[in-house]
């Protein structure tokens, strides 16, 4: 038996999946990397924050604090044309933002007291293996990419064994 033209083939396979791989995890890390908002709950008898009797109350008047919300917290991600308006609320005061260490960044109410901001912050950093594995989920392209050739590339070498096997026992 001859170990290094099977080595070849299997270091060969092993570099591709591996670069495949790469690729697909700075995909995904790109694709989670971002601006994300916390969503709030509206309290009971609420139907519409954006009325003009609503837009007068106190903000905790309006929504929930985060630790009385009925529903998971949930976590948006901000589009790229409403950073700005973010930013600006940042700079003159309603809201803060918190920053992760994987190129996240959090925008949160500075309404809620730190307990209520730690809290948020907390479940979204909880958060963050969903994310990616949504954004896995996207990445089916790649994992073709990564599979299809190598096996392709070891179904042509064994015909080609097959093949040439099949001459040498006919001469």
């Amino acid at each position: 038996m001859n170990v290094t033209r099977g080595l070849f083939w299997l270091v060969a396979t092993a570099v591709w999946i591996a670069l495949v791989a790469w690729m697909t995890w700075a995909n995904v890390s790109d694709t989670v990397r971002g601006r994300y908002q916390f969503t709030v709950e509206m309290q009971e008898g609420v139907s519409n924050p954006f009325e003009t009797e609503n837009m007068s109350k106190p903000f905790l008047e309006v929504f929930r604090k985060p630790s009385e919300g009925k529903h998971p917290p949930r976590f948006d991600r901000i589009e790229y044309r409403y950073q700005d308006g973010f930013d600006a609320s940042v700079k003159s005061g309603p809201m803060l933002f918190v920053d992760f260490p994987d190129d996240t960044l959090l925008y949160a109410n500075t309404a809620f007291d730190k307990a209520e901001q730690d809290l948020v912050a907390r479940n979204f950093r909880g958060r963050r293996w969903p994310r990616r594995l949504d954004a896995l989920g996207g990445q089916a392209g790649l994992l073709r990419l990564a599979l299809v050739p190598p096996l392709l590339l070891l179904a042509i070498w064994f015909a080609g064994r097959w093949i040439v096997s099949g001459f040498r026992r006919a001469a």
